[in-house]
């Protein structure tokens, strides 16, 4: 077990369907994943995930003191729409022509 790593959430120790779908680490200065990218049968599917996600950090770093998540919310959603923006430019065959 790596020093930094997050023990799972108490939860899935008692839901014998459980399962981990993502791992997210920060390494050498970016994102790294390890995901189970068919988890959900559908790739849209993640877009689900990913707003739970951004509602449960809003909420936790509300409960740390910082700001309340309505506000967080709007900030992750901010940078969040930016960032798909951007990919959504360099993924679009437009982008790709020479």
């Amino acid at each position: 077990m790596h020093p930094h790593q997050l023990e799972p959430p108490h939860e899935v120790f008692h839901d014998p369907k459980a399962g981990e779908v993502a791992r997210a680490w920060i390494c050498n200065g970016g994102l790294s994943l390890s995901l189970h990218a068919m988890a959900f049968g559908k790739p849209e599917i993640w877009g689900h995930v990913l707003a739970g996600m951004a509602q449960q950090i809003a909420s936790a770093c509300a409960e740390m003191g910082h700001g309340n998540a309505s506000e967080n919310f709007a900030a992750i959603r901010k940078v969040l729409n930016e960032d798909l923006n951007k990919v959504a430019a360099q993924l679009s065959p437009l982008a790709n022509k020479s």
